[in-house]
């Protein structure tokens, strides 16, 4: 009894397995779709922002570049067809970033992979790293992933 019950599970899993498609890979981010990236304090807690207009930009981008002394001009954005995602990571030590890794639609969802990269050996101050990319307007609902990892430093 017990071997034909473990028969039929394991038939139950390969079939499961065998009908299943595999999640659709997502794109990894290039650096030629970062907009903007700073460690300075426009940004104090940990945001994950879609901006999908140029009222909102208009607004993001002023504050993003509020420290600066001369800030750049704001980038023009295809608001039709692109977002742009604010991502920042709070306080953080100098040498540690924050990146959107990957992006790509699974099933009804957008979604979004935020990889923040700790350093092992911080040093005595205080960063608030801000990344700001954009990407193909999709038109489905935002979803954020995040992933940690330790800086090529740590052991």
């Amino acid at each position: 009894m017990r071997s034909r019950l473990s028969l039929v599970i394991c038939g139950g899993m390969v079939l499961a397995l065998a009908c299943h498609r595999g999640p659709e890979p997502l794109a990894p981010v290039l650096p030629t779709e970062r907009v903007y990236y700073d460690d300075g304090p426009a940004f104090r807690d940990s945001v994950r922002m879609v901006v999908e207009d140029s009222a909102t930009w208009k607004r993001v981008w002023a504050r993003a570049t509020s420290t600066q002394p001369s800030p750049p001009p704001r980038p023009e954005v295809d608001f039709p067809s692109e977002i742009l995602l604010v991502v920042a990571a709070g306080r953080m030590a100098p040498g540690d970033q924050i990146h959107v890794d990957s992006v790509g639609v699974k099933g009804d969802f957008f979604f979004v992979v935020v990889r923040t990269t700790v350093e092992c050996r911080p040093l005595v101050a205080d960063v608030y790293p801000l990344e700001i990319v954009r990407v193909r307007r999709t038109g489905k609902a935002v979803a954020f992933a995040e992933r940690r990892d330790k800086g090529a430093n740590c052991q």
